[in-house]
């Protein structure tokens, strides 16, 4: 009978360790293809998408990004936390998927995108922090230095699939001449004077207060049909140019600056969704007020007109979206996004079906964005 028992205690023993095993392997993230695949690439993405909401959000004046990650939904009711968590599963499913048809297609980084992959890699991710924070990054993420490059290098290859599928000769060629015709249909630029008829809890100003901001509007508006430079009026008379003062600090100034510089320049270049920052809508599905925006792809350039919101009053004067080559350089890569995003999107539906992928659900909720601390943000930007 003793040695029964002894026996039982082993037998106990041995299924409690396996019982423990099995439910902390988080050495794999997922089964694809029967083959197991190691953490380290998705811990990447977990752990860099996590950073970018908490750096994003940030900067708009997010103070307490933790109970941000369990408080704030989405328009499906989706937490940012969840969100957080399939977008980093969308990135790595992606990320293999574009490893294996840049095999597939027998596609090579050419060396000119050796040497460049070599300099980011460098720049971006050593030099930027350091030996020591990069050696820590990469111990977290489970990522020796080489597979670390590995895995930020499918940008590069990811470049490389696209142009064999849409570049010259490709099966989906864009064309120069496409991307110009869509720029010359889809877009239009502006500038704006921007007078706010609410103060910032949101609540309407007083009815002397509307009365002074709409004197301020067609003052505003006379010296601008009077011929007066549009780009002095907006620094004399728009809230959305800020004013610089001694008190801030060097990297808010440069901010400013730049900021003001696009305004009074440049103005804005829109499509015809009111589109004018892509990660602006993104996310907070920002765009353009409806009304400017039928008023701007009316409208002859030179043109001026006053628009009156809920919330704000506008002057707008339609300029040429073709005064400069970088104007449609900078919309350049969207339009072409646009084009190719509904073909690649496709494709990769097609390629994910055939990848047959089961994801370990332990390894991924040890990367819950819950339970990481910010790897890829300075203490400064924090």
């Amino acid at each position: 009978m003793k040695s029964l028992k002894y026996i039982s205690l082993i037998a106990g023993i041995t299924f409690i360790l396996l019982f423990i095993t099995s439910c902390s392997n988080v050495s794999y993230i997922a089964t694809i293809d029967n083959e197991k695949m190691p953490v380290g690439p998705y811990a990447f993405y977990a752990q860099y998408t996590r950073d970018n909401y908490q750096s994003n959000l940030t900067y708009y004046g997010v103070t307490d990004f933790t109970s941000a990650l369990t408080e704030q939904a989405d328009s499906t009711g989706t937490k940012l936390y969840t969100h957080i968590i399939q977008e980093a599963k969308k990135s790595y499913i992606q990320h293999v998927l574009t490893e294996r048809k840049f095999n597939e297609f027998g596609l090579s980084l050419s060396e000119d995108q050796k040497i460049a992959l070599d300099e980011s890699f460098q720049k971006n991710w050593v030099d930027n922090v350091g030996i020591e924070k990069f050696t820590e990054i990469c111990k977290a993420l489970n990522l020796t230095s080489a597979e670390f490059k590995n895995v930020v290098s499918v940008s590069f290859k990811n470049a490389c699939l696209m142009d064999y599928l849409f570049g010259a000769g490709g099966r989906y060629e864009i064309t120069e001449d496409e991307l110009r015709n869509n720029y010359a249909e889809g877009y239009e630029r502006f500038k704006y004077i921007a007078l706010s008829k609410v103060d910032p809890s949101g609540a309407t100003l007083s009815t002397d207060e509307l009365i002074e901001k709409k004197a301020k509007v067609d003052e505003a508006y006379q010296r601008a049909l009077d011929g007066e430079d549009f780009g002095e009026l907006i620094a004399l008379y728009s809230e959305d140019y800020f004013q610089i003062t001694d008190e801030i600090t060097e990297d808010e100034r440069n901010l400013y600056e730049l900021s003001n510089k696009q305004a009074a320049e440049d103005g804005l270049v829109i499509d015809k969704n009111g589109i004018f920052n892509y990660d602006y809508y993104i996310y907070y599905n920002y765009v353009i007020d409806s009304n400017i925006v039928n008023a701007v792809f009316s409208m002859e350039i030179g043109d001026l007109k006053v628009i009156e919101l809920p919330s704000s009053f506008w002057i707008i004067q339609k300029c040429d979206k073709n005064e400069k080559e970088s104007y449609f350089e900078s919309k350049k890569t969207l339009i072409y996004n646009n084009i190719a995003s509904p073909i690649i999107d496709e494709l990769y539906t097609e390629w994910e079906k055939e990848l047959l992928i089961t994801f370990n659900e332990a390894a991924v909720n040890k990367y819950d964005p819950r339970k990481l601390e910010p790897l890829f943000i300075s203490a400064k930007q924090q």
